[in-house]
């Protein structure tokens, strides 16, 4: 008897794992994927007390956020922003084209993905490798670093996220650098918090 019940299990047992195997031969390859990389250290907003413009300047290189197989694009934190920044200029200058298998873009947000801070950025072989000097936000002045929007930042204010995101899944490419060169005016003038809890609100000021 219980011979037979073992036999009826293992004959259940493979009838489901034939069922799972055709059903993902059915589904196609699974679909293009996005990583997100979270450091462990979060870096604090740059808030300094002196009436004068502020800047966060950063490097992003090829293999700073690793496409697995199935990827299409990486995000990664690379800077941080007080809460209520008003954002004045971004300024980038690729150093060495990125080469992928078919493009390359990098794009700037106040979230894994986003796009707010700086709209999806070609670096692929073929650009220029001159600056490009004080151009526009996607979201100038506060409209992405407060005005009642929620706290990204674990030091308060918004992290900026860069998304590095490929024409080819798992496209990596073997080369990269763009330096990037953030202007803000920092909340200091004694009207706003000077850090806004994560996940919290805060009004403009």
């Amino acid at each position: 008897m219980q011979t037979k019940i073992l036999s009826a299990l293992a004959g259940a047992f493979a009838n489901t794992i034939a069922a799972i195997g055709i059903a993902a031969l059915l589904a196609g390859p699974a679909a293009a994927t996005v990583q997100t990389i979270v450091p462990q250290q979060s870096i604090a907003p740059r808030l300094l007390t002196t009436q004068q413009t502020h800047y966060v300047r950063f490097a992003i290189d090829f293999n700073d956020c690793p496409l697995r197989a199935a990827d299409t694009a990486c995000s990664f934190r690379v800077a941080s922003l007080p809460y209520n920044s008003f954002l004045v200029a971004i300024s980038k200058q690729i150093i060495t084209t990125f080469n992928p298998t078919t493009s390359a873009t990098i794009a700037l947000g106040t979230a894994a993905q986003g796009t707010g801070v700086m709209a999806a950025f070609n670096v692929f072989t073929g650009q220029a490798t001159t600056a490009v000097f004080d151009t526009a936000f996607a979201g100038a002045g506060e409209l992405v670093t407060g005005s009642g929007a929620a706290a990204t930042g674990m030091n308060g204010g918004f992290d900026i996220w860069a998304t590095y995101t490929v024409g080819a899944a798992g496209s990596q490419g073997t080369q990269g650098r763009v330096i990037f060169i953030i202007q803000y005016i920092a909340p200091n003038d004694g009207d706003c918090l000077p850090a806004v809890a994560i996940g919290a609100t805060a009004t403009s000021c």
